[in-house]
């Protein structure tokens, strides 16, 4: 039998049929809506790959030449640098997605992140490079504080779990990017071998700075900022497809007015969340997802996988660059798979399978290792290969899409943008443990770090399996109670439906009195 946690969703129900719905390619403006949100679609892309090029360099003779070999504390340093920087924006810088809109962060962090890949570009020394990861990792973060909740907020509710789960696909992409980048020119004598694969990350962020104003702002953001008419302007226009008197847009405004006025009726500070119960609950499933989605061993893979292949026989420069390109285009084609699949199966079921395959791989993942090590067993290092496409397969299932879309199905819209801010410093300050601790421990014990992981991401499965609740289902505002008793969520749905009876009800009355009006001219 399965846990509570598995029917927490139960009882709240959307009144919207969605299914009557089409596609967005079939509406007016679904397809420019969802063009003018890789603005911040691609919010992860320039991360991704510096994160792949993290690996990549460690191949390149020029760039260890340049920067002098580093190993241990000094790679460990190397790989944790971007999130290092990604920490500051999250401690200072909490509060712009809400005070100063969903778009402008987004403006700001392409800048930072410009300026940070020139500052790598030009680097002399590897203290330099490393300040220009920092640099890059601060802007990305700032990047991230407005783009997912942006995203969030503005997609359709037919295509917004989809949208939402494909965001986190752009880190995948940067991967992808840089990976191949770094295969492409690692044949290349000098510098320009390592310049060049740095130079392509500028690309991601000035497609989101030439694109990010023509995107509309968030109409919830609006609506919290008493601006009615913009925020229903922006949801006829891309929701109802310039339908003025469209059910959907009626349904949204009175689900969103109703939220926001008993959340500014409670008015609730930091204390009152921190205080109440069902915050609580959500404030630790979103603590859990940031963690264990940075501690599941996929920074092994993404930042050390030149170090793993080593020790699985694969040697040379073409072998490891070629084996990272693969990894990293299977990973995207499984995150991409995930998003297309996401609303045929419950969240927790992605979180169950993902975490469940990832332990049972470490164990053969480790066992591989151990012979192949300590007994050169050609089989095993071929079967330590073969974990890790297996590997990359579950964690994405489990971690990639879903680190986006869960937390921010998780909380309410007052607390959105805040708790997400919440979210990426806990993965960021997981994200410099662990890229500072695996090349360390990877050096020092080798393979016995690994039974580590086995023993951790068995416990990841044992929490999801009985703490993680099933979100999927209802509307953003309709999750808002998930975490309510059953009477209240019951008293509350019922409430919310009557709101939105009595506003299509207004709207019909007064498209009634208008055409009386028009017929008496």
């Amino acid at each position: 039998m399965a846990p509570s946690a598995a029917h927490t969703a139960d009882g709240i129900s959307s009144p919207i049929d969605l299914a009557l719905i089409p596609p967005f390619w079939r509406r007016k403006n679904g397809i420019l809506l969802y063009f003018l949100l890789t603005s911040s679609l691609l919010a992860s892309a320039a991360l991704g790959i510096d994160g792949s090029m993290t690996n990549g360099m460690q191949v390149l003779p020029t760039w260890q030449d340049q920067f002098g070999h580093p190993q241990g504390s000094s790679l460990g340093f190397f790989g944790a640098s971007s999130s290092i920087g990604g920490v500051v924006p999250f401690i200072f810088l909490g509060w712009i997605s809400d005070k100063c809109g969903r778009r402008l962060p987004t403006a700001l962090g392409s800048i930072v992140i410009i300026a940070g890949v020139f500052l790598e570009f030009f680097a002399t020394s590897l203290h330099m490079y490393i300040g220009g990861k920092i640099v890059l990792g601060f802007g990305s973060s700032l990047i991230q504080m407005g783009a997912p909740v942006l995203v969030t907020e503005l997609s359709h509710p037919k295509e917004r779990v989809q949208i939402t789960t494909f965001y986190n696909t752009s880190i995948v992409l940067g991967y992808v990017i840089g990976a191949w980048a770094t295969y492409g020119c690692f044949r290349i004598s000098g510098s320009w071998s390592w310049r060049l694969p740095t130079l392509i990350q500028i690309i991601p962020s000035a497609y989101q700075l030439s694109l990010i104003f023509f995107c509309p702002e968030s109409p919830r953001w609006l609506i919290a900022k008493g601006r009615m008419k913009e925020a229903r302007k922006i949801l006829v226009k891309y929701h109802g497809e310039c339908d003025p008197n469209s059910v959907i847009v009626n349904v949204e405004c009175a689900e969103i007015e109703q939220v926001l006025a008993k959340e500014a009726a409670n008015n609730m500070t930091w204390v009152d969340f921190f205080s109440s119960i069902p915050n609580l609950k959500r404030l630790s499933l979103c603590f859990a997802t940031a963690v264990f989605s940075q501690s599941s061993g996929n920074l092994l893979v993404s930042n050390y996988l030149t170090q793993i292949l080593k020790d699985t026989g694969v040697k040379s420069q073409k072998d490891i660059t070629l084996v990272n390109g693969m990894v990293t285009l299977w990973q995207y084609i499984v995150a991409l798979s995930v998003t297309v699949c996401i609303n045929k199966f419950k969240r927790r079921t992605f979180f169950l399978i993902g975490s469940g395959g990832v332990s049972l791989t470490f164990i053969a993942w480790t066992i591989g290792a151990q012979q192949y090590l300590d007994h050169g067993s050609i089989a095993a290092g071929r079967l330590v290969l073969a974990c890790i496409f297996i590997f990359q397969a579950f964690y994405t299932m489990a971690w990639t899409n879903l680190v986006v879309t869960y937390p921010l199905e998780l909380v309410t819209y007052q607390m959105r943008a805040k708790t997400w801010a919440f979210v990426l410093l806990t993965i960021q300050v997981a994200t410099i443990f662990g890229n500072y601790v695996n090349p360390i421990a990877l050096q020092d014990i080798g393979w016995k770090f690994y039974i580590y992981y086995c023993i951790w991401v068995a416990f990841i499965f044992i929490f999801v399996y009985f703490f993680f609740v099933e979100t999927s289902g209802p509307t953003l505002e309709e999750l808002a109670y998930i975490f309510d008793g059953h009477d209240k969520k019951k008293h509350i749905s019922a409430e919310t439906q009557q709101h939105k009876e009595r506003e299509i009800r207004t709207q019909t009355e007064s498209l009634g009195e208008c055409s009386d009006s028009t017929r008496s001219v």
